[in-house]
């Protein structure tokens, strides 16, 4: 009922859909600052930033739409490799599933790309000012870690869909080979 190989792919991409979809409600960094005066926490997650600070001054970029809208084109990308996966799927059918798949990893690696760069501003310029004795403690989240390897996983599952698998062979009859069968007189 279903071709080993591309039924792996599809289950891949239904991974990859859900660790988009649930990574934008998990933070992407967290830093922490301890000083003689000030101890408190920085928490970013994709929908902005929160933290215990006296003061909240600045923003962050909002990338929460940018995954799920990920995320949904990775849930129509599995559908499509699912249909693909069947043995009883057209050639076309598996055409359309890789280019639906290939096209939504596309957007996903691009929304990743751009979530990088920030994280690595995050961390480099999250530092007190003013404070010489300070304690500061940086570390990526979850968020980001399933973001990534969601993207890593579609990227693989949009290979696996594209790559070209050889159908098994016809089983051999009792007799050894397969004869066509002649139309009878009547036909």
């Amino acid at each position: 009922m279903w071709h080993p190989q591309r039924l792996i792919g599809a289950i891949l991409a239904l991974v990859a859909a859900i660790l988009l979809l649930v990574s934008p409600f998990f933070p992407l960094f967290i830093g922490h600052v301890n000083a003689r005066a000030a101890d408190f926490t920085m928490t970013i997650d994709a929908w902005g930033f929160d933290t215990d600070a006296p003061q909240r001054v600045g923003a962050v970029a909002v990338n929460a739409y940018g995954l799920i809208f990920a995320a949904v084109l990775l849930f129509v990308g599995t559908i499509l490799t699912f249909v693909g996966a069947r043995n009883s799927a057209t050639p076309s059918s598996r055409r359309v599933a890789a280019t639906g798949m290939g096209i939504a990893t596309a957007f996903t690696l691009g929304v990743a790309a751009t979530v990088v760069p920030q994280l690595t501003n995050w961390v480099d310029t999250f530092r007190p000012t003013g404070l010489a004795s300070a304690s500061v403690d940086t570390s990526v989240g979850t968020g980001f870690w399933m973001m990534a390897v969601g993207a890593g996983i579609a990227l693989a599952a949009a290979v696996i869909t594209a790559l070209r698998f050889r159908d098994r062979e016809p089983e051999t009859p009792p007799y050894g080979i397969p004869l066509p069968v002649q139309p009878s007189e009547g036909d």
